[in-house]
């Protein structure tokens, strides 16, 4: 079968759904070069330092971002009952609150002694599928990344297999081994400083006040305009950046509950078996929709969901990818 540009323009939207054009689709020279970080295959061409630099800027966006997985047409690789097993089962809810308590709530944990400091290195856990297209071969690879950066000095990413999502005996039909193991390095890779290509609003980032976060913010797709959906896009992109500090996370919550459209879900467990509280945010209706994770433990914002609503050709509607922070 062919899959058509639009159809994985889609798909990628809904793993990584930012607007303008520094987020627009990705390229297939972008979804190479993150093949290539997956399975530690990826190398620097010799080319301008110019071009060297927008190259960077995507990698860095790809190893930092929601999604740092391939994505691909999946019945193009066995029978489409397989495919309908691909996406984890999506969390459930429970004892939903009011918004008003939940952000209250959140509120006190928040106002709590804050031993977090802001520093722009982040650990993030996510999940997707990594496609092999050539060898016919669907994995899955779940990762844990660290992202060391500065303006002076330039960055470092490493790259870890994570536990598996499926045990060998309940992995679907069609899901292959990971080449990998628990602690396995899948890539480590290095950019210096003046390939570094980071907006300048979210490198000079210092405050907890709106103004300050929203300046950070409006330079990565947000706008006085934006939907919760879309703001929690934005919010994900800026923690893909900084670990933030606990009254940075109490403002971002509030400025996400005012852009409205939020909707409780209720208590559950994040897939760390971390206590959390579910919000759904709203972009419109383009086939996906995303949900903040917030810890009953610390009011923090410790994750992310993403979903496709309806079913697309190749994939079914389900979780097609989560980013949990504040991992250890």
């Amino acid at each position: 079968m062919n899959v058509s540009d639009e159809e994985l323009d889609q798909l990628f939207r809904a793993v990584s759904p930012a607007p303008g054009a520094r987020f627009a689709p990705l390229t297939a020279r972008d979804i190479a070069i993150r093949e290539g970080i997956i399975r530690g295959t990826f190398e620097l061409s010799p080319e301008p330092r110019r071009r060297a630099g927008r190259v960077w800027g995507g990698v860095t966006a790809v190893v930092a971002s929601i999604a740092a997985v391939t994505i691909i047409a999946v019945n193009v690789l066995g029978p489409p009952q397989s495919a309908v097993a691909l996406t984890p089962p999506p969390l459930q809810y429970a004892n939903a609150q009011p918004l008003s308590a939940v952000v209250t709530a959140a509120e006190l944990k928040l106002d709590l002694p804050d031993d977090v400091v802001q520093e722009s290195r982040v650990q993030t856990l996510s999940w997707g599928w990594n496609i092999d297209m050539a060898k016919g071969r669907v994995e899955v690879v779940p990762q844990k990344t660290t992202f060391d950066w500065s303006p002076e000095t330039g960055s470092i990413s490493t790259v870890v297999a994570a536990e598996s999502y499926w045990s060998g005996d309940a992995r679907p039909e069609g899901i292959a081994e990971s080449p990998y193991r628990p602690g396995d390095i899948i890539s480590e890779l290095t950019t210096s400083a003046a390939d570094l290509d980071i907006p300048p609003g979210v490198v000079s980032l210092k405050g907890s006040s709106r103004e300050e976060l929203f300046a950070a913010l409006g330079e990565l797709g947000a706008s006085a305009d934006s939907s919760s959906g879309d703001l929690l896009v934005a919010i994900s992109q800026l923690l893909s950046y900084w670990t933030l500090t606990d009254e940075q996370h109490a403002t971002l919550i509030h400025m996400l509950v005012d852009a409205g459209d939020v909707t409780v879900l209720g208590e559950s467990t994040d897939r760390l078996g971390r206590a959390v509280v579910g919000l759904r945010t709203t972009i419109d209706d383009r086939g996906y929709q995303n949900t903040l994770l917030i810890s009953r433990d610390t009011g923090r914002i410790v994750g992310t969901e993403n979903e496709l609503t309806k079913a697309m050709e190749f994939i079914p509607a389900g979780v097609v990818g989560y980013t949990l922070w504040d991992v250890k």
